[in-house]
């Protein structure tokens, strides 16, 4: 049979795409981009434009309670009329929102256009969440976030949202919530499916980073495997959730980071 030279060929290919989207530049509005203004939010806090289409800015956390739709909705009425140059980096998802990226033109005696993600994080309007579309962006939105320097990480102030991956009274009550989860990788599990980061080797005595195929092929390829990874100890977002509300799905290899 003549199968298996044709599958490693197509791995390979899937896995130079996985890689060149990681190490693309964060793209920028092309020069004949057509401006476009903001309207506001909706009641579920995604942006809406003057057009009519509804936009959902890549790699920014969903708003979690009434309190931060308010906060985030707030933060936008700055932003209400002003020309904005608009990058679409994906198809709508299912609930017809745009994955998009919007810039204001430089202030004066500036050069670079200001995004409004990062404007949003670095007044504390929004949360980064890395997701699949955002992978070429994320180094920057990454960088927008307070004590996310390397050593605010080691010795500095820790995220709102961090919560300690082996306190589980915590981790019950940030069930269903975006978090960055703090723990030291006690055990690695590889299945065909998906891997499984434990920060216990006791089931239920710590949370697990659940991992997919695909993020877990990414990984290998830059030398995050089971033996490097394992007594590391890493911050991971997402979605806290599991039936037993101790597994976090990490949504791209940019949500995981090594603090030592």
């Amino acid at each position: 049979m003549r199968v298996k030279p044709l599958v490693a060929v197509m791995l390979c290919l899937v896995a130079a795409s996985g890689k060149a989207l990681a190490n693309a530049p964060c793209p920028g509005p092309a020069a004949e981009a057509p401006t476009v203004r903001l309207a506001g939010a909706d009641a579920g806090g995604d942006l809406l434009l003057e057009d009519g289409r509804r936009i959902r800015l890549v790699g920014l956390a969903p708003r979690q309670d009434d309190a931060e739709t308010a906060r985030f909705v707030a933060a936008l009425t700055a932003w209400q009329g002003r020309d904005l140059r608009i990058v679409i980096l994906a198809e709508p998802d299912r609930w017809g929102r745009i994955p998009a990226r919007l810039l204001a033109d430089p202030a004066p005696q500036a050069t670079a256009s200001v995004d409004l993600s990062v404007a949003l994080i670095r007044s504390g309007a929004a949360w980064h969440l890395p997701d699949s579309v955002s992978s070429p962006c994320d180094a920057l939105l990454r960088a927008s976030a307070p004590n996310t320097a390397p050593s605010a990480r080691q010795n500095g102030p820790k995220p709102a949202n961090l919560v300690d991956g082996h306190d589980i009274a915590a981790l019950k009550v940030h069930a269903g919530r975006v978090i960055v989860l703090e723990g030291r990788i006690a055990s690695v599990g590889e299945r065909p499916q998906r891997s499984y980061l434990n920060f216990s080797r006791r089931r239920g005595a710590g949370a697990s980073v659940v991992v997919s195929r695909r993020l877990w092929r990414e990984m290998r390829e830059v030398g995050w495997t089971a033996r490097t990874l394992t007594g590391k100890r890493v911050w991971a977002r997402g979605v806290l959730s599991g039936p037993d509300g101790l597994s976090l799905e990490l949504p791209s290899r940019a949500a995981l980071e090594l603090i030592d």
